[in-house]
């Protein structure tokens, strides 16, 4: 069903698949720019659905039904830009809406491509991109002691979700599904080096690289991501990153995106591609620290992209600030309490929040989406800023009953 407010005047229209909270950004860069935005969500209690001009209640990932409420609901305005914030099948159903409706994407038949992690690594070595080596079924049972360790992925995973370290052949054992089982996973071999991400736009089918942010995990599996700085120390790997996302841009086809990609430095600065999505990537890098980092609006920018608007490409500055990104955690068990107030008043910290609130659950630390918080801080270096950051997370004074 769609809702629609009273008085609205003709104008073009912007779609905004998803209305939850990480939409909000996108909604709210729409409405600068004097669109008429039309959210797309289940629930009906999303807080993007209150930035809406017009709300279409039915889950994101029905593209059909979708299409259906869309052409029923545009007898006042054309629909000029479609983009989620969110990911997996939600690019799925906006890249099927994007061809629809005409508008510049990337192709719905890419898609899989993107989902599926095994279609993927397939793509990009048949296409002589670096990327950790995947072993087949048949190499697994032929494996040594010294081939270890190897990694044990979802094909359909995402934020670290079901990630395995397998450390020798009794692990791997353990790890092997059963033939009748109906999940699939992927093994590849574990490369030792440091892991960066490259955050891009591709703009008629021209890939431009925003920053590279180094990033620390958590020493085990699933291997959370802890912290994020930029600028990166591997700055110098920059066009050799551009010239990636541009082979990624046309082996995919994308016309006008967001570009997201993960790389491993492996020896001699060796790159290893290890994921890639057509999508703005973690709320807290996007929204907050890229924009104070290097002073690039991308969602600002895609929006531009993607409707026709005038296009900025980001322009790599050398000498700036360093911004740290904490993500915080905390054992499982029941939120009691946390000070909001004090990690402001921490030097160098410009933003603090929680992902959850007093009295909710907190579940065991087992993916991306079980952190609980977040600190973001500028300052002159990037050991500044990680030293500001890790304080102001210290002053939440996190409090959790088991």
């Amino acid at each position: 069903m769609f809702f629609r407010k009273s008085g609205q005047s003709q104008k073009k229209a912007f779609v905004s698949i998803g209305a939850g909270i990480n939409q909000i950004p996108l909604i709210t860069e729409a409405k600068s720019k004097g669109f008429k935005v039309i959210g797309v969500d289940i629930d009906s209690m999303s807080p993007g659905f209150k930035l809406c001009d017009l709300k279409i209640q039915e889950s994101i990932y029905d593209y059909d039904r979708i299409y259906t409420l869309l052409s029923e609901a545009l007898f006042d305005s054309s629909i000029c830009g479609i983009m989620t914030r969110s990911y997996g099948k939600a690019v799925t159903t906006t890249a099927f809406l994007c061809e629809k409706f005409g508008l510049p994407f990337l192709p719905f038949s890419a898609c899989e491509n993107f989902t599926d992690k095994l279609r993927l690594k397939n793509t990009i070595i048949s296409h002589g991109i670096n990327t950790p080596e995947l072993i087949s079924n048949a190499k697994l049972g032929r494996l040594k002691d010294k081939s270890f360790p190897i990694i044990k992925k979802p094909v359909d995973g995402y934020a670290k979700k079901g990630i395995k370290l397998i450390n020798n052949l009794n692990e791997l054992k353990e790890e092997i599904p059963p033939a009748d089982s109906k999940k699939a996973f992927i093994f590849e071999k574990y490369i030792e080096g440091d892991e960066i991400i490259a955050i891009g736009i591709v703009h008629r089918e021209h890939y431009y690289l925003v920053d590279i942010t180094d990033k620390a995990k958590s020493l085990n599996p699933p291997f959370i991501d802890i912290t994020h700085t930029s600028p990166s120390k591997y700055a110098g790997l920059n066009e050799q990153i551009t010239q990636i996302g541009q082979s990624m841009t046309e082996i995919f086809s994308i016309t006008n995106s967001p570009l997201l990609m993960e790389f491993i430095v492996g020896k001699e600065d060796a790159l290893y591609l290890i994921e890639a999505m057509p999508e703005f990537g973690g709320e807290s890098l996007v929204d907050i620290a890229i924009p104070k980092a290097t002073g690039y609006n991308l969602i600002r920018e895609a929006i531009n992209s993607h409707t026709g608007s005038e296009f900025h490409p980001p322009v790599l500055k050398k000498k700036r600030n360093a911004v740290a990104v904490q993500y915080m955690t905390a054992p499982e068990g029941k939120l009691e309490s946390f000070d909001s107030k004090a990690p402001l008043k921490i030097k160098g910290v410009f933003h603090f929040s929680l992902f959850q609130k007093a009295g909710d659950r907190i579940n065991k630390l087992s993916n991306n989406l079980d952190r609980i918080g977040v600190v973001i801080a500028e300052d002159e270096t990037v050991e500044k800023a990680l030293q500001a950051a890790s304080a102001g997370a210290d002053a939440a004074q996190i409090q959790v009953a088991k």
